[in-house]
């Protein structure tokens, strides 16, 4: 009996591998180096969804496909509400969010609302209302208008962006995106993956690494910054004196 048992679960489980899909993706290019004259690049990230025996999907078979890029590195951001009293402006309030991604790109077949049930999108965190930074420890609350002022910050500067609809089936089963890298996109590690959702549920995935990294004087000066803040502070305050010497010079003697 305990035979025919573990026989039966081996049979259904050969079963379940059988339905398994494959899903294949890469990107064009996987390291970008930032240097001074960098202006922003774009990114192709593409992929094939096969079935068990290799073959590509027929277009019968519809299949969605969600694309997100996002920085590894989370960030820790202070948020401050100004508030009008009398003549001039103050700042009134103050929240501070961790786990803040420095980058954020969705990118999809269709809307997020039609691909999936809104729990599950929020557990891979698909959409620019699921990411979840949250207070960061110490601070008390997190209201909902200061998370969103955070959100809208970002997509003023070009690092968030949600595009429902951007993906494209090149056939039954071949699939691209374009992704927008701004010239200000931080350096580091952004993480790609691929989600393949059918019937509202993830059906298999694939992840992978761009890196974007900083070279030349950017790459000299970003390692002072962070290793010696101090001196990367009186170095700027030096500068900023020796510029405005400088011009102070040129402007009196055309006068």
């Amino acid at each position: 009996m305990r035979l025919a048992a573990v026989f039966a679960l081996a049979v259904l489980l050969t079963a379940g591998f059988a339905r398994a899909e494959d899903l294949a993706a890469g990107i064009s290019r996987d390291k970008i180096e930032i240097t001074s004259s960098f202006s922003g690049t774009d990114v192709v990230v593409f992929g094939a969804i096969e079935n068990e025996e290799g073959e590509a999907l027929p277009a019968t078979e519809m299949r969605d496909v969600v694309v997100v890029i996002r920085s590894d590195k989370p960030y820790t951001i202070t948020v401050r509400k100004k508030e009008r009293v009398g003549p001039i402006w103050i700042n009134r309030d103050m929240q501070r969010f961790a786990g803040v991604p420095g980058f954020y790109f969705l990118s999809s077949t269709r809307p997020l609302k039609d691909i999936a049930r809104a729990d599950l999108l929020s557990q891979y965190e698909l959409g620019l209302d699921r990411l979840a930074f949250g207070p960061a420890p110490g601070a008390v609350g997190g209201p909902k208008e200061f998370r969103q002022a955070i959100v809208r910050h970002k997509q003023t500067a070009t690092l968030y962006s949600q595009h429902e609809g951007g993906v494209s089936f090149l056939s039954g089963s071949l699939f691209r995106t374009t992704v927008r890298l701004p010239p200000n996109v931080p350096a580091g590690n952004l993480k790609v993956q691929v989600f393949v959702f059918a019937g509202g549920d993830v059906t298999s995935t694939n992840t992978m690494t761009l890196y974007i990294d900083k070279s030349g004087i950017e790459r000299s000066l970003s390692e002072l910054a962070l290793d010696q803040p101090f001196v990367y502070g009186l170095l700027a305050v030096v500068l900023s004196a020796l510029a405005g010497l400088a011009a102070y010079v040129v402007f009196r003697e055309r006068g």
